[in-house]
């Protein structure tokens, strides 16, 4: 490590110091990506077998833009003597523990937990994920305070386990999208397993944990969680034909009211997506959209339709743009009620 890298990352130490008070705080003891530079992300994000750093990085940074990465990859920083990774793992914010999984073989997290947290009138939850142990305590309801440990990093997932030189920690900041996932997916297709209910990786929809980061250094004090998510840049919008849905009901806050709408006359909700699948904005309408009571396409983002391309939300055809099945299925969970 060259002594000029070594005085950056001691200034950006300093600086992380001073984000005491960040929304968020970066869930392990490595801190390079606040310095900004090559090879701080190096330092940081642990790549996949392709050795790129960026394939560490929430969106759409695998297979050539191809794969969507739901979180952020953090690298390890010490090891012991057989080379395994020791860092501790701290909760990120303030919050209550939703849910532990402690058999590696169930999900491709690994081991993982789950944490709940109320920012800005919001329901945000994180992730930690392919941990090795899990600390004594942390159970579904017990409260944590930001920084507190609860676990240590490894290399657990249900395809047997992760390079030694690729330990890391999954991490994600994230919203669930509906409380009745396990009925949904039932509904859906009858006899599927699910071995945890609302916490499966499905039922997540992700925010880019680096780009919070980011925005909390650079904003500081300033900083707002609920902006930084109805700030999202639109992919493409949808008319929803129905005047009340479980997300609608959860994230009130992203909701932007008409005040010349009364309740009675909403007839069903213009929904904007971000280029991940986020709806982060909803916005009540009182006409009729064409449809007769389907889903319809109302705008796309062109500029977006490339480099969004991993998720598969909205495909063309024939020279014209339209939902494709991934979101077809993600409005369907979003507004589905199980009655």
């Amino acid at each position: 490590m060259g002594l000029l890298y070594k005085v950056t990352l001691f200034m950006t130490l300093a600086s992380a110091v001073a984000m005491a008070e960040a929304v968020f705080r970066i869930p392990t003891l490595n801190r390079a990506l606040l310095d900004q530079t090559e090879v701080g992300h190096q330092t940081f994000f642990a790549p996949t077998n392709s050795g790129k750093w960026e394939s560490g990085r929430f969106g759409c940074s695998r297979s050539e833009g191809w794969k969507f990465h739901e979180g952020i990859d953090i690298k390890y920083t010490q090891r012991d003597a057989r080379g395994e990774p020791t860092d501790p793992i701290f909760a990120a914010a303030e919050g209550t523990v939703c849910y532990v999984n402690s058999r590696a073989g169930l999900s491709n997290y690994g081991r993982y937990i789950v944490i709940g947290h109320t920012l800005e009138g919001l329901e945000i939850f994180t992730i930690y994920a392919h941990l090795s142990t899990i600390m004594d305590g942390v159970a579904p309801g017990r409260i944590v305070e930001a920084g507190a440990r609860i676990a240590t990093m490894g290399r657990s997932t249900n395809a047997g386990s992760i390079g030694r030189h690729r330990a890391h920690l999954h991490f994600e900041i994230t919203l669930v999208i509906n409380d009745d996932y396990h009925a949904w997916l039932q509904f859906r297709n009858p006899g599927q397993s699910n071995d945890h209910g609302a916490w499966n990786g499905r039922n997540f929809l992700g925010l880019d944990p680096e780009a919070i980061f980011r925005e909390q250094q650079r904003q500081g004090a300033d900083f707002s969680l609920r902006r930084f998510i109805r700030d999202q840049t639109t992919f493409f919008t949808v008319y929803v034909p129905k005047k009340d849905f479980p997300w609608l009901q959860r994230y009130v806050p992203l909701v932007r009211l008409n005040p010349d709408i009364k309740p009675d006359q909403i007839t069903g909700h213009h929904v904007r997506f971000n280029g991940y699948g986020l709806p982060f904005q909803i916005q009540p309408v009182s006409r009729e959209e064409p449809g007769n009571g389907k889903i319809v396409l109302m705008d796309v983002n062109d500029s977006m339709y490339r480099d969004c391309k991993c998720r598969r939300l909205i495909v063309k055809r024939s020279g014209n743009y339209q939902i494709s099945s991934t979101t077809q299925e993600l409005i369907d969970l979003l507004t589905f009620t199980g009655n």
